[in-house]
């Protein structure tokens, strides 16, 4: 689907469900970058959606991610083994976990457990030759098109934005929360370990200062209503802290307090969600994770 001039949506369809992860990609007049190429077991259907294109991963020139985690970075090593003429951009300090990615897998397990191979698939080193560090700040140049980039942590210390010039399309990977059409809620996930809201709310003023005309979400799509889509999930993660900070003084275990969490968030969404929508926001288990990110960020706090 084309989102902007030469820009289009990739569907990576997560295991087999439309419309849960997006990639982009951006046509230049030196070959293709893509944005996020999503997981390592949606290879296959990443490759497919560019052939769709007449595009081939030999074709692509850049890899921008946005941050590390597996849904958004599992298949970089994949494509990098497979067009090692890649150049695969990530901030600094999230670079060495794509060249080692023993702690980042490490991390990753002890959040899903034996779910994270059929969740996620394998997750293959980069070389160190492929990839050049972001601090923020930076105007990438590839080809005809210029890209902007912010250093934007708050969801993950190695969060980056991306702004492309030319179509004003901001890229916030995750920092810009989910949402999913035609619904204008904006669900803040906050999985641990580097949730910081101090550090976020420093991104929103950030990237505000770009005037964007339009934001792109990997959970999922591109919309037009940039100012109101930061507003509410500025609003929002304020509500769930509250509620995450409020819920460490009550009675139970941390599984306990989760749960509750997510059954008052899910009963929130069924009331203002159609019932169509309301599937595309609890689906995953994003809302039980994200308990445990801001219960981490508040006992560090407070400790």
């Amino acid at each position: 689907m084309e989102i902007a001039e030469r820009t289009q949506l990739i569907d990576v369809r997560y295991l087999g469900r439309p419309g849960s992860i997006a990639a982009c990609l951006i046509e230049t007049d030196d070959g293709f970058v893509i944005i996020d190429p999503g997981p390592a077991n949606c290879v296959p259907a990443l490759e497919q959606a560019l052939a769709a294109q007449g595009v081939s991963l030999d074709d692509l020139r850049a890899v921008l991610l946005t941050h590390i985690h597996l849904d958004h970075a599992g298949a970089t090593g994949t494509l990098a083994r497979r067009n090692p003429s890649l150049r695969i951009h990530v901030h600094e300090s999230g670079a060495r976990h794509l060249v080692d990615p023993t702690n980042l897998l490490a991390s990753a397990l002890r959040i899903y457990g034996d779910r994270l191979d059929p969740l996620f698939g394998e997750f293959l080193p980069v070389p160190a030759g492929q990839i050049h560090g972001l601090a923020g700040g930076e105007s990438l140049i590839l080809g005809d098109r210029t890209i902007r980039v912010a250093y934007a942590p708050g969801h993950a210390r190695h969060h980056v934005a991306y702004l492309d010039e030319r179509s004003g399309t901001l890229f916030m990977g995750d920092t810009a929360g989910e949402r999913f059409a035609p619904a204008t809620h904006v669900l803040p996930v906050t999985p641990p370990p580097d949730i910081d809201l101090e550090l976020w709310k420093d991104t929103f003023s950030r990237v505000r200062e770009w005037h964007a005309e339009s934001v792109f979400i990997t959970h999922f799509g591109t919309f037009s209503d940039v100012v109101p889509h930061l507003d509410a999930i500025e609003a929002n993660l304020v509500d769930w802290s509250d509620r995450v900070r409020r819920s460490l003084d009550e009675p139970g275990s941390d599984e306990e307090r989760a749960a509750r969490f997510e059954q008052e968030i899910h009963a929130q969404l069924r009331q203002l969600l159609q019932p169509p929508v309301v599937n595309d926001y609890t689906a995953g288990g994003g809302v039980r994770d994200s308990w445990f990110g801001l219960a981490r960020y508040w006992r560090k706090r407070l400790s």
